[in-house]
Order: C-alpha cells, then structure tokens, then sequence
C-alpha cells in the first residue's frame, strides 16, 4: 500500500470486493433464462439492453459531470437492484424485454461515471500517482468477490432453486448504494449550476463536446474502436460461454465451480499487467498483442467436442487471464488521453459505441446459437478480434507520429 492509498480508496475496495461477492447470479444466468425463453428471444433482450444503452449513455454521462458522480453512480446500482429483485417472475418476453431495457438504462447512471468518480477523487486529493494501482487492485477485489460468489453460488444450488440466486444479488446491490452514499466521497469539483429545464440542453452539449474531442484526437479514436471490436466477441461470449460448457457435457451446478476457480486467476493476474506493459513498452503493443493471442485461443474451441469439457474450460481461463491482464492497462490508457471536465461523458461516449456495436451483433449471435450452436457462433465472433488488433497498432503508429511532429 502507497502513502494514503487506503484513507483514500478504502470505501471503493470495499465496495468493489462486495460487488462481486452478491453477483451469484453470473455463473448460471443464461441457463436460467433458457428454461423460459430461446436464444433468439434472449439476444434481443440484450439488444434491447444495448439500445437503452445508445439512447442515454452520453445524456446520463453528461448527467454526472452536472450533478455529480456519486448521485449518478450511487442511484444506479440502486435501481439495478431493485430490479434484480424481479428479474426471476418473468415469463413473458415482452416483459424481458421491458425489463432489460430498463436494466440498460439504469447501468449507464453507472458506466463511465464510477472511474471519474474515483479518479477525480484521487487528482483532487494529490493521488494521482495512485490510479495505476487503483485499477489493478479494484479488478483484482472485483476477482475475489466473483470467486466467492461462485462458490456461494454453488452452495445455494445444492439447497434452493435458482430464483434465490436474483434476490441475492438485488440485496447485494441495495447495500452496495448505501454503502457509497454513506462512506465514499467525491471530489469538490465545480459542479455545473443548472435548471431543470436546462438538463437537456446541458446534457447535449457536454455530449457534443466529447465526442467532438473524440473525432479529434486519433489515438482516443482508434483505442476506441479497437475496443469495441474487441466487445464483439467479449460480450458474445458472455453470453456463450455457458451453454458451451454444458452441451460439452460439465453439469449446471459445476458452473460456479468454473466461475470460481477463474475468479481465483483473477485476483493476481492484474498484478502482471505492470511488469509486462513495462516490458512491451507500449500500451497500444501491449492490448495488440493480447488481443491476437486471444483470437488463437477462440480458434482452438474448433478442436474441442464432447465430452471434453476440461478442455474447453482450460480455454475459457486462458481467455478470460487475458481480459485480467488487458483490462486495466486499456482503463489507464484511456483515462489518460481525456481531460477531467468531460471525464464522466467520455466514459459514457465510449460505452454507447459498445452498446451500439452490441445491440447489431447480439441478435445475430443469438440466431446463429440456434441454427449452428455456441462453439461454431464463438469461433465466428472471434474474427471481430483481427480488426481490433489492428486498430489497437494504428493507435500506436499515430502515437508515434505526434510524438516525432511535437520533438521536432
């Protein structure tokens, strides 16, 4: 622990760890969904969650950088835990579909403000030195908490129905709030002075000011669109990767097992992230390289039948050792190409383009689970990772570029 890295970010790591220990429903969620619904209907359910997703990510961001991150962050997760808490009395698709959109909604109250919360927090209390190590160690409590959900997942199965899984996690959720409004902090930061009736006008504008800073600054652009390829096949498998492990034969109840055990990875492979940036040298060399090692890891699935099911979980650790090791040098890189007044809003630029790359594949990932099933669909999305390698290398050779132009 650095100088005043705990006094500062203790409510944070606390939160972060608690967060993944009440997300017990992540292990099994799909399969739960698949005893009411089919894969088409559940892709367009998250497609609807990406369109929620499109139409207010920049409004709610700019709502964060007007009100404040903390009322925009801790309102969210609040909200999504009310609705967690439903989730499993629906049986209706147009109701799933309802509910998703809202779940949509609410996560983008959350997205992109939560790190300009607490890198704001630490720049404006002189720890700035601090992010790197903040990201690395909230990833790796995030990991520890996921490994004790599985395992609590897995427990409660041997006792109760999966329904009890969503109000765990709806309970989960509704301390998580309480706890940030009553012990996190934010940054005295100059909130902007606004009407009601001036929000949308506010919100559009500070939207437009990011993703006009955005267009003009390549190496942003291209980290950003290198991302959102990457999300294509991420995000797919998210949705993939479980009944791709039960069709390989691997029982339901052992889902949290594997949950857990790639949890586990997870607490110390962030850790790694340090050394081997400082070895590449490159943020944009770095996520390129990784980038491609995982598009060969997707393509190995091929090989990989029934009832073999070791074999696929062997690659589903390596894959998801690789989202560890990518994700905090990505959030770093990221934060530092934008400026602190449209932080929030930034976030919320970037996440939309994923939502929007998200919502036109995910119905067709969906239909094509049904026609060809998850190994072959994964295999398919795992080319969205070429093109993102190579934007990931763009962005490096324009870095390099400016950098030769500015020593001139």
């Amino acid at each position: 622990m650095k100088k005043n890295e705990l006094k500062l970010l203790w409510p944070f790591y606390l939160t972060a760890l608690a967060a993944g220990s009440f997300s017990v429903v992540l292990p099994v969620w799909i399969i739960f969904f698949q005893q009411k619904f089919s894969f088409i209907q559940i892709s367009f359910a998250l497609s609807v969650q990406s369109l929620a997703a499109i139409l207010f990510e920049i409004p709610t961001g700019a709502v964060a950088d007007v009100f404040g991150r903390k009322f925009s962050v801790v309102s969210g997760i609040a909200l999504q835990g009310l609705l967690w808490l439903v989730f499993p009395f629906i049986s209706l698709d147009v109701l799933l579909y309802c509910a998703f959109f809202l779940m949509g909604f609410l996560r983008t109250l959350e997205s992109g403000a939560d790190k300009a919360w607490i890198i704001d927090w630490l720049k404006c209390n002189k720890g700035g030195n601090l992010i790197h190590d903040m990201l690395i160690k909230i990833q790796s409590l995030s990991s520890i908490g996921l490994m004790l959900s599985s395992l609590l997942a897995t427990l409660l199965l041997c006792f109760f129905e999966i329904k009890i899984l969503f109000l765990v996690q709806g309970c989960g959720y509704l301390f998580e709030s309480l706890f940030l409004f009553f012990f996190a902090k934010e940054s005295n930061y100059r909130k902007k002075k606004t009407r009601n009736k001036r929000l949308i006008h506010d919100a559009l504008d500070t939207s437009q000011k990011g993703v006009k800073f955005m267009l003009n600054n390549k190496s942003l652009l291209y980290l950003v669109l290198a991302a959102s390829f990457a999300v294509c096949s991420k995000d797919f498998g998210c949705f993939a990767w479980q009944p791709f492990l039960v069709n390989l034969t691997l029982p339901v109840e052992y889902l949290g097992m594997v949950c857990s055990i790639i949890s586990l990875m997870g607490i110390v492979t962030p850790f790694f992230s340090k050394q081997l940036l400082r070895k590449i040298g490159h943020e944009k060399y770095y996520l390129a390289l990784t980038t491609f090692i995982e598009f060969l890891f997707l393509l190995s699935l091929y090989f990989i039948d029934k009832p073999f099911f070791a074999l696929g979980v062997i690659v589903y650790m390596f894959v998801s050792v690789i989202t560890d090791l990518q994700s905090p040098v990505s959030s770093l890189y990221f934060q530092s190409l934008i400026p602190n007044k449209i932080r929030a809003t930034m976030g919320s630029v970037q996440s939309m383009i994923f939502a929007v790359f998200s919502f036109i594949l995910t119905i067709a990932g969906g239909y094509a689970m049904d026609k060809i099933g998850p190994k072959l669909t994964m295999i398919l999305f795992s080319f969205f990772l070429v093109p993102a390698t190579y934007f990931y290398l763009r962005g490096a050779v324009t870095r390099r570029k400016l950098n030769a132009a500015t020593a001139q």
